[in-house]
């Protein structure tokens, strides 16, 4: 991914409105870019920063970016197991099918 499209992405990732193929290729990016990350933090920080006036809470905005971050990277490594797990299944299922097609087979037609 180059900076242009991590850049444009940004918006989309602060809405939580990236599905998990941008998500995966924005962290790797983001993870791999001082310069998408230092306009990641930027973004945020206003984002963020305007929502606690708005509300008059406090916190610490970095930390808050950087646990975001985070659980991104675990959002997305869940996601990852589940389609392995899926597709393991998905290999199983055809695998008993074949076997029982060649049960049928051996047994009734021959």
């Amino acid at each position: 991914m180059n900076c242009k499209k991590a850049v444009s992405l940004i918006p989309a990732y602060l809405d939580d409105s990236l599905d998990a193929k941008d998500l995966q290729a924005f962290l790797e990016h983001i993870d791999n870019c001082a310069d998408c990350s230092e306009e990641l933090s930027i973004q945020f920080l206003i984002t963020e920063g305007l929502s606690t006036l708005s509300t008059g809470d406090s916190f610490d905005l970095q930390t808050a970016m950087t646990d975001r971050v985070r659980e991104s990277h675990r959002e997305i490594s869940v996601h990852n197991r589940l389609f392995m797990v899926r597709n393991i299944g998905v290999i199983l299922v055809v695998i008993l099918t074949v076997a029982a097609l060649a049960a049928v087979y051996f047994v009734f037609l021959r």
